[in-house]
């Protein structure tokens, strides 16, 4: 951080903002550790579950990640699928490919698949990625990808945030966390009336800060069921925090599982 601390005399002190950098540039090196109690295994159950109820197959042949990340689930999926990932963080995809993960990550946009020249007959996203898209027409955008990769029957999972979540686990929470050297404060606002959460990541190592600020989009369950169905996929469950098949009333997580029909 860049800040003119020198002697100002009487004159007033001019200190720099902190940079705002990209989501998961900062974030990225100690994504990880953030994460390191993340149910990786009962997210890889529940996705292989859809998989199996919807297709009545015990394993898929090929399966695409959406905002795949570090790819830390992975080692959680069956060695017999063949694994893609899309992410459009190259410091994210950087940390998977320095720990060797197996499988196939593409640099890229959900709003615009890059060519994979492949069709899948898993996809699956976890861990709120569709919640940054903030406009209706936006989730139109990849869940028409989603439809144009998948394979035909093929599954779609995904879970999203609740605004119930977002009110009960985040609303004006400050935390504070440091990982390794790195500290980390976490702030966030919830705007009841847009559903949108704003978190304000602060990373501070060796005496320089830098801020990422995220923004979330809580949806109904009526908008994620329209969208849905517009775009060609049918809802063949609907199920609440990685627990069960059923739409819990204060849940903090709905998962999806869609079938392309």
């Amino acid at each position: 951080m860049d800040r003119n601390t020198r002697e100002q005399g009487n004159k007033s002190r001019i200190i720099s903002p902190i940079p705002k950098k990209r989501p998961y540039s900062a974030f990225a090196g100690i994504y990880d550790g953030v994460m390191k109690r993340a149910p990786y295994l009962d997210w890889a159950k529940m996705i292989l579950e859809s998989y199996q109820i919807g297709t009545q197959k015990n394993h898929p042949k090929i399966a695409l990640d959406l905002g795949c990340g570090t790819c830390k689930i992975w080692k959680f999926l069956p060695s017999s699928t063949e694994l893609w990932g899309i992410d459009n963080s190259p410091e994210m995809l950087q940390i998977a490919d320095s720990q060797a993960i197996r499988g196939i990550r593409k640099l890229g946009d959900l709003l615009s698949f890059p060519p994979m020249n492949k069709s899948f007959d898993l996809v699956f996203s976890v861990h709120d990625t569709l919640n940054y898209f903030q406009r209706e027409e936006d989730l139109s955008r990849v869940f028409a990808q989603v439809s144009g990769v998948l394979e035909k029957k093929g599954v779609f999972f995904f879970d999203v945030s609740t605004a119930e979540n977002f009110r009960k686990n985040f609303q004006d929470k400050v935390l504070k966390e440091t990982h390794g050297k790195t500290k980390l404060v976490w702030k966030n606002e919830f705007d009841p009336k847009t559903s949108i959460l704003k978190t304000s990541l602060e990373f501070s190592l060796n005496g320089i800060s830098e801020v990422e600020e995220h923004f979330h989009r809580a949806y109904p369950l009526e908008t994620w069921s329209k969208l849905l169905q517009n775009s060609g996929l049918e809802i063949l469950g609907i199920g609440s925090d990685y627990e069960a098949w059923e739409i819990f009333p204060k849940a903090n997580y709905w998962n999806f599982m869609c079938l392309k029909i």
